[in-house]
């Protein structure tokens, strides 16, 4: 049996998969990280505060979510400038979950780009072994 194609990185971020393996779930729930990858077993969240640069992540997203809403009125014109507050807020409270979530899997993924984790496989076997 062939091994499965690895997933393509813009899917792997879109689907909340590993950015080691691309397969194993980030999430266990809405709101909740697994620690380690269900698949290959890597730790999420390297060091104490690791996530704390998916907060730079999420403005991005933020910003691609309220951005299309905000050209349309802009472009048609007439809508107070509080209307426009108000269409942001509304937004980013209904994508917030999705926002959050992006947010920490493509940190994930350009942190694997820029420092690749060793393959922990072995060190379970070797492990499981003693």
């Amino acid at each position: 049996m062939q091994p499965d194609k690895p997933m393509s990185l813009g899917k792997a971020v879109l689907s909340f998969r590993c950015s080691h393996c691309r397969q194993g779930k980030v999430f266990k729930s809405l709101w909740h990280t697994n620690e380690t990858c269900p698949v290959c077993g890597i730790q999420f969240e390297r060091e104490y505060g690791y996530f704390l640069m998916s907060i730079f992540m999420g403005y991005i997203w933020g910003f691609l979510v309220i951005l299309p809403a905000m050209l349309t009125m802009l472009l048609i014109g007439g809508f107070p400038i509080y209307l426009f507050v108000i269409v942001a807020m509304v937004l980013l409270l209904l994508f917030s979950p999705l926002i959050f979530r992006l947010s920490r899997v493509s940190w994930l993924h350009i942190d694997e780009l820029l420092d690749p984790r060793e393959d922990v496989t072995e060190w379970r076997q070797i492990a499981d072994e003693n």
